[in-house]
């Protein structure tokens, strides 16, 4: 098993782009308001579409996706890709960057987040658990805001390869402490299972931290390699 992590910036809204995105999704784009975060949903399905294209041979505009949540069936849930032998996909983005993550196999979740000002004390109080709001009460405070954002990449990674996202309460798991490799050491959850929960940093640039988990089997050593994508995304025209 392998994870494959590609990384891009907002592209623009080309004509082949916009006709890549089916009614539902087109939809979606047109909702949001600022121009950023129409640019960042496009580059994500474009690149979904893209890479899931070429490992299942398809152009991109013949990807199919699915976003049905897992609860209400709204499309506002995890993509899926819908063919034979799809790869297991998932998506991010925060600031000027966007994340995939393909995996042949087991559930994946990746997050990337941008370190921005954020009441990161109160945010902590509610989304970590007894252990970890100990360690992070403990850092200096010059500390704390790069360390919070890297808790939070790595516990939203975690409840995306759930599937369930939000609806997992972060604070029924612990992790590792932010300076150390990433782990599940701790859950209360059914859903977090420390076992079978594989984690990995991303390289994600100054200013961004940014986790990838898969749910299975243990992974191989150096199972996650990441690529630059914008190149890719480009030659769409």
């Amino acid at each position: 098993m392998r994870c494959d992590v590609w990384w891009a910036r907002p592209a623009a809204a080309t004509p082949r782009l916009l006709a890549m995105l089916d009614d539902i999704e087109r939809e979606r784009y047109d909702r949001y308001r600022m121009e950023v975060d129409r640019l960042r949903f496009l580059t994500g399905r474009t690149l979904i579409r893209t890479i899931a294209g070429r490992r299942l041979g398809l152009e991109p505009e013949k990807v199919v996706l699915d976003s049905s949540c897992y609860d209400c069936g709204k499309p506002h849930g995890k993509p899926r890709v819908v063919a034979d032998g799809a790869p297991e996909v998932s998506i991010s983005h925060s600031g000027s960057l966007v994340a995939l993550a393909v995996v042949d196999g087991p559930p994946v979740g990746v997050d990337v987040e941008e370190i921005r000002d954020a009441e990161v004390d109160g945010l902590a109080k509610i989304a970590f658990s007894p252990d970890e709001r100990a360690e992070f009460a403990a850092l200096l405070p010059a500390a704390r805001r790069s360390a919070f954002f890297r808790y939070w990449a790595r516990k939203e990674a975690v409840v995306k390869a759930t599937g369930k996202g939000m609806s997992i309460v972060m604070s029924t798991f612990s992790l590792s402490p932010f300076d150390e490799p990433p782990r599940v050491v701790a859950s209360d959850s059914p859903e977090v299972d420390p076992t079978r929960v594989h984690m990995a940093d991303l390289a994600a640039g100054d200013g961004y931290r940014a986790s990838v988990a898969v749910i299975g089997d243990a992974p191989p050593a150096g199972w996650v390699t990441e690529h630059d994508a914008d190149a890719v995304i480009a030659a769409l025209g």
